[in-house]
């Protein structure tokens, strides 16, 4: 079996779901076409496509950040307030501040052996909380407009904003399934019990994914914060259910263990392509989450249909051993 074979019958319900999207849009949508279209979907990323990559680490782990949207605004509050230090400055200094509280967050759950689930529902309401003390509970913006000028200069169909979350998807899937590492954060997440037993370091592994899920949290909360100039304490509140979505969309399993970064893709980019197609038409947001609920179940069912004709495949080959030659 040749590699592109492989490929396309590993992601076929992806790659059918998006071509099937894109053809809808292209259909309903006039104004959807070509170059403008493809730009369109790409500024969707940021933070949409960011977000839901920090997201699936903690998911291929095993567990789930469910503070990865406050964390994004969170920075994008302290990204704004540094302003004055620069657009690089402002933007690591979230990041980092990110990273660490993602660390401490993974540390707390693996040395206590509490669920993430219902650790990060305290730490979802916490930084939203600590949003709105660094805010002063109102809309903070950029003292110089100018910073965020260097985020919309487009290279075609790119810009920093889009070209980043490309670079972030690309780094993520690299760090999963070249390095060490990035297996064991698979392995916690596919058979952990398993995975100790062999000598995979649970506690570090763990640490090192809700430490990523911070730093792209953050990461996408600081970069849409310069792309807006201006940082609210209750934005981004609706990412983490789009992020999820898309996550869900591209095939990353709740029980962990399974899909990459390359899942990761597909699910933005079914997710943009469609917020996109339906932005061109002038709906409202509300209407463009409406159908992106469509499509997860959509996805999930048919997913679901998939399952079960291979396993009674399987059965029927046990059974009748000729049909597998056949």
């Amino acid at each position: 079996m040749n590699a592109a074979k492989e490929f396309f019958l590993k992601y076929s319900l992806q790659i059918v779901v998006l071509l099937l999207v894109i053809g809808i849009m292209v259909m309903v949508s006039p104004g959807f076409r070509g170059e403008a279209a493809l730009f369109s979907s790409l500024e969707r990323l940021i933070p949409l496509g960011v977000i839901a990559a920090g997201l699936a680490v903690t998911m291929i782990a095993g567990e789930f950040d469910l503070s990865v949207a406050s964390m994004a605004a969170f920075a994008g509050a302290i990204a704004v307030q540094l302003g004055g230090l620069g657009l690089i400055a402002s933007i690591l200094i979230a990041t980092v501040v990110g990273v660490l509280l993602g660390s401490l967050q993974g540390w707390v759950i693996a040395r206590l052996g509490i669920s993430s689930l219902v650790f990060t529902v305290g730490t979802l309401i916490l930084l939203r909380g600590a949003t709105w003390l660094a805010t002063g509970g109102v809309p903070v913006t950029l003292t110089d407009y100018k910073l965020s000028d260097a985020l919309m200069v487009r290279i075609w169909v790119f810009t920093p904003l889009s070209l980043t979350t490309i670079a972030v998807l690309a780094v993520l899937g690299i760090f999963l399934s070249r390095t060490r590492w990035g297996r064991e954060i698979s392995s916690i997440g596919g058979a952990r019990q398993e995975a100790v037993a062999s000598g995979v370091k649970l506690r570090s592994r763990l640490v090192l994914a809700f430490a990523i899920s911070g730093g792209c949290g953050a990461l996408a909360g600081a970069l849409s914060s310069f792309r807006g100039g201006s940082a609210t304490p209750d934005g981004l509140a609706n990412m983490l259910l789009l992020a999820l979505a898309a996550v869900l969309i591209g095939g990353i399993s709740l029980t962990g263990g399974r899909g990459g970064m390359i899942n990761v893709a597909f699910g933005i980019a079914i997710t943009a392509v469609l917020a996109a197609g339906m932005s061109s038409l002038g709906v409202k947001a509300f209407v463009t989450e409406l159908f992106t609920g469509v499509l997860l179940l959509v996805v999930i069912l048919l997913e679901f249909a998939i399952s079960k004709a291979v396993a009674y495949r399987v059965s029927m080959q046990r059974r009748l051993p000729h049909l597998a030659v056949a």
